[in-house]
């Protein structure tokens, strides 16, 4: 009798078998750690079972001394069994192997107890007799009755008890019996299904001789507190900061002791990775007084836009130990003016800016940074491919300062932080740092740093073995370890069984094997000639058990499921990663670590993401990936119908990457038809609409409003609202009940709006509650006083929403900012808002639609006559952060009449794959070139391209880019000669710039010689050319 216990899952109990063994078996496993103090009766504790060949829980039963040792006899209390064990083949449990319940439980038999025979000497006959110990034929026969039966404690508890009575095993126990019994013995009565010690693992973590918990790190808010900068382990405090991390416990101590420091991690945009640290330093450190007299910051720190500065400025403010510092910010646009009226304060020692801000100072006024000593990069990987020449401009410029001979004694400091490695840091530690401390803790971007070949196999999943097989050298020129990773064990008896009839050094290592883990390492580490090659084929799992290092190839058999895990597997090659500490380290030379990718179909939905770090890698790509990653991210735009189109592309012309965002980019005519009768036609540009009276009245950003287009004959709105507050005036009825989609109607000041509730929130025992409301005829949305709505009669429901949203085309923030500048934003916000103006609808796309122009006209008092009182457009260049966008109108044609639609991820094919039949696709930018003495300087007219590349020969130049998803593709087939090796291209103003060096001294009348098959030109105004085959983006 009882309440019954339900066994555990066994898929848990195996899991922790595994789990356990893959531990316990590591290869560089420190094992006097994990021996006990003490061993004695009760221990938990794991042990080694030759029969299971596995590792298991169990408790010390007792300790006896042996003919040579101490042992232990123990019970695995996950098994049943008993085995005695030496006393140093115990090892203490982790606290997480406790987590599970043990499998072995004790139980009594209640209502009856055991019956022996008895004989008295003095009479003939025997008798059953209540006895303390059972019979070992009673035991005999349970264990035959229970054999392979479900352990159902409610029902076994009977009908065992019938059982062992009726087989006279056992007899019942009555009141007067037990009495008896009791007296007569000394039997306490027994305790129906009792759980022991077993079911309670949790109380075992309160004994002595528990695994010990590795100790927490060192108090450093403590230490801080104690030490000179208490105002920073507050500040960390406040933060609630659970902090450092493994990244920051390496890169603190770096930063803190002024070294050059470089942190690639996944925290790696987090502004605390390098702050503290940074304000320890500052503080301890004096100005020299050789730089006292000298103007300008001590310490700059670089970010990758407003918005990270603006963050990293309100960090530094809310810490009290910057207060001596003064740290301040900057943040100019392109009027030229600006920057030399600019003044940085005399006690700004912290200066926090962008890469061109900074660039626009140094030009205006360079002798700003004469103090400069600490040079910090926020997100480094970012600002090198935002703005790669203004990173090396500002990075020679720190050189020269800090390189001057009165400079000797004064601190040298460039911190550089981010979540990935790129080529720009690459050349950042070679070129400009001294003895830099490289931490990275992301383990892809380790093998990016390491240089390690990638490798891509395209296959079916049926193939994969013959693929396999075909990418080993099994007769390599150099001692080869290859790592064959599966996902699976039995995956990996699969592969283990093709390699093994091939290759003659074949080894295996999985969970149901991890007693021959030392084998298999003893085994791999012995030395091979040359010719030889050592296969070793696992699982993920066992890769931190086994802790290789030295694998020189890695292959992907089973698909890695997540970037940590292929990070880790190409972990196991980090002996052979290339170190920049090696200068003699020959560029040209194949990498020593190869990694080898199998991808069938059914990784399809991770191409995209596989296809981007590969061309990180500079791996060789093969047209059919690319071919592939073209129809998945198709597909995936197939699969967007529902989705709202793209923000940036409908604000800019183009998407910043389109592989990755959530929104639509492509047309769904059903959704994207116009909802406004003056709005025009949906995918039409019409430069001939005339001028619309367009009121915005909510201003999003700088250029995208909401507001409403104002009819040129009758305005059903102003007749709306006019009947509206005519019937409040006399008639105002509350909104009983609150529902979420319903319309009803707000005053605000003497206007009544109609309202759509978004959303209805649980209102708790609040008296009075809010909702999310949407103003559908000016399109704001923002929270409202539920007892402030009032009902709206069906009469004035009829009308659709008025609002619309307002794009204005030709503009977006400078410097490639993705959002705009709240300066500039509040600036037109003050400006527009709530005044009509004329505007000219140039297209239409659902209730969105985009003006080209938009001006503010007024009257002249007692005349006829309008004047432009000003261009929004213009308004917008004026204030410094907003920059003319000419190709926004043609890239929304393209992409609304549908020429994109088939081809939304062309900036995934490689220009090393161009055929003629893909010539359709390509783009050939405008270009306009100049040439003073031997010197031609060319200036591709793309704004912000990536992945671009520039080939230079005697006779050709060859520039291949990408801008908003397109791929721009050009051939120049020069007039003269020029010296390939001298001539180089750099990014000047978010636009590539070429400089060809002439091999003769000679002016050039023209700068191509002629038309070629992918670029036919004809020589326009100031030395432009213009592609004659294609339309050009440039205006």
């Amino acid at each position: 009798k009882g309440p019954g216990i339900q066994p555990d899952s066994p898929e848990e109990y195996e899991n922790l078998r595994v789990k356990m063994n893959l531990f316990y078996h590591e290869v560089d496993l420190d094992v006097q750690k994990l021996k006990p103090a003490e061993l004695k009766e009760g221990l938990v504790c794991v042990v080694f079972s030759l029969a299971l060949k596995s590792w298991c829980r169990a408790v010390v039963e007792s300790v006896f001394q042996g003919m040579v040792e101490t042992q232990a006899w123990c019970l695995l209390v996950d098994h049943g069994d008993r085995i005695i064990v030496r006393a140093d083949d115990v090892r203490t449990p982790l606290e997480k192997f406790l987590q599970l319940p043990f499998r072995v439980r004790r139980f009594k038999l209640a209502g009856i107890r055991p019956m022996t025979l008895q004989v008295p000497i003095s009479e003939n006959t025997a008798e059953l007799v209540p006895s303390s110990t059972w019979d070992s034929s009673a035991t005999k026969y349970l264990h035959n009755l229970l054999q392979g039966k479900s352990v159902l404690c409610l029902f076994f508890s009977i009908c065992v008890n019938h059982e062992l009575v009726a087989k006279k095993f056992a007899c019942f126990i009555n009141d007067k019996s037990s009495v008896m019994g009791g007296n007569r013995n000394g039997d306490r009565a027994p305790v129906s299904l009792a759980w022991d010690i077993y079911s309670s693992p949790h109380q075992l973590l309160e004994m002595k001789g528990r695994c010990p918990v590795k100790p927490p790190p060192p108090d450093i808010f403590s230490r801080m507190e104690r030490d000179d900068d208490p105002q920073t382990g507050q500040f960390l405090l406040w933060r609630k900061y659970n902090g450092p991390n493994v990244a920051e416990s390496y890169c603190w101590p770096a930063v803190a002791r002024g070294f050059d420091t470089v942190l690639v991690s996944h925290s790696g945009d987090n502004p605390l990775s390098y702050i503290p640290p940074l304000l320890m330093l500052l503080q301890t450190v004096s100005v020299v007084s050789s730089l006292a007299a000298r103007t300008g910051p001590t310490a700059v720190i670089l970010c990758p836009g407003w918005e990270k500065v603006q963050t990293v400025l309100e960090l530094l403010e809310d810490s009290k130990a910057t207060y001596n510092l003064h740290p301040t910010s900057v943040l100019l646009g392109v009027d030229q003016e600006e920057p030399k009226k600019f003044k940085i304060p005399r006690n700004c020692q912290l200066l926090v800016t962008t890469p061109f801000t900074m660039m626009r100072l140094l030009d205006a006024q360079c002798f700003l940074f004469l103090r400069l000593c600490h040079l910090v990069l926020d997100e480094a990987d970012v600002l090198y491919s935002q703005a790669p020449e203004q990173m090396s401009v500002i990075l020679k410029h720190f050189q020269k300062v800090v390189s001057g001979e009165e400079r000797s004694s004064c601190p040298r400091q460039i911190i550089a932080v981010g979540s990935r490695w790129s080529a720009g840091i690459e050349a950042l530690v070679r070129e400009h740092m001294i003895y830099p401390s490289v931490i990275i803790t992301v383990m892809e971007e380790a093998a990016l740093y390491g240089r390690v070949h990638q490798r891509v196999q395209l296959c079916l999943d049926c193939d994969k073995i013959s693929v396999l097989l075909g990418s080993l050298d099994f007769h390599p020129p150099k001692p080869q370890k290859t790592l064959i990773i599966t996902n699976s064990a039995e995956e990996t008896e699969h592969v283990y069984k093709a390699v093994v009839n091939t290759a003659v050094f074949t080894l295996k290592a999985h969970e149901d094997v991890t007693d021959q883990f030392d084998f298999v390492i003893d085994q791999w580490r012995k030395d091979i000639s040359r010719g030889t090659q050592v296969i070793l084929v696992t699982t993920n799992d066992c890769l931190k058990a086994l802790g290789i290092r030295d694998a020189t190839c890695v292959v992907h058999y089973g698909f890695p499921s997540s970037p940590k895990l292929f990070g880790s597997r190409l972990f196991c090659m980090s002996e052979h990663f290339r170190n920049l500490s090696d200068m003699d380290h020959a560029e040209s030379s194949s990498p020593a670590a190869q990694s080898v990718l199998l991808l069938s179909e059914l990784n399809a939905r991770h191409v995209c993401g596989v296809l981007r770090y590969l061309r990180r890698s500079g791996a060789l790509l093969p047209p059919e990936l690319l071919q592939f990653a073209l129809g998945v991210q198709q597909a995936k735009e197939e699969q967007k119908t529902d989705r709202p189109l793209c923000s940036s592309l409908k604000s800019f012309g183009f998407c910043r990457d389109s592989t990755v965002c959530p929104d639509r980019h492509m047309i769904n005519k059903s959704l994207d038809h116009p909802k406004h009768p003056d709005s025009g036609t949906c995918l039409t540009v019409n430069v001939s609409f005339a001028f619309q009276k367009v009121l915005p009245l909510c201003i999003k950003s700088a250029n995208v409003y909401s507001g409403r287009i104002v009819s040129q004959k009758d305005d059903c709105y102003e007749t709306l609202a006019a009947e509206m507050n005519a019937h409040y005036a006399s008639e105002r009825r509350c909104a009983v009940e609150v529902l979420k989609g319903e319309l009803y109607a707000i005053q605000e000041e003497n206007i009544y709006n109609r309202v759509r509730v978004m959303e209805v929130p649980d209102k708790g025992e609040q008296l009075f509650s809010s909702v999310t409301a949407c103003f559908i005829d000016e399109g704001r949305t923002q929270e409202v006083k539920s007892h402030q709505l009032l009902q709206l009669p069906p009469q004035f429901q009829d009308l659709p929403g008025q609002a619309v949203e307002l794009i204005l085309c030709r503009a977006q923030p400078v410097d490639g900012e993705v959002d705009w500048n709240p300066k500039v934003t509040r600036a037109i916000s003050q400006k527009i808002r709530g005044k009509l103006h004329q505007a000219r609808v140039v297209m239409s796309v659902g209730n969105t639609v985009w003006v080209d122009p938009m001006v503010r006209m007024t009257r002249v008092p007692g005349l006829k006559t309008y004047i432009n009182e000003y261009n929004v457009h213009a308004e917008i260049l004026a204030s410094g952060f907003g920059v003319n966008n000419p190709q926004h109108l043609e890239l929304l044609k393209r992409v609304f009449q549908g020429d994109e639609n088939t081809s939304t991820l062309q900036h995934l094919t490689d220009d090393r794959f161009i055929t003629n039949t893909q010539i359709s696709l390509i783009f050939h930018p405008q270009i306009k070139w100049f040439q003073r003495g031997e010197l031609v300087t060319i200036y591709i007219k793309l704004i912000s391209p990536v992945m671009q590349k520039c080939e230079f020969h005697s006779d050709a130049v060859i520039y291949s880019g990408y801008v908003n998803d397109r791929h721009y593709y050009t051939k120049l087939e020069l007039s003269g000669d020029i010296i390939a090796e001298e001539s180089s291209w750099e990014m000047r103003c978010n636009e590539p710039v070429m400089k060809l060096k002439k091999k003769e001294k000679r002016d050039w009348n023209d700068c191509c010689c002629g038309s070629g098959h992918l670029f036919l030109a004809e020589v326009g105004e100031e030395g432009c050319y213009v592609s004659s085959e294609s339309d050009s983006d440039s205006d």
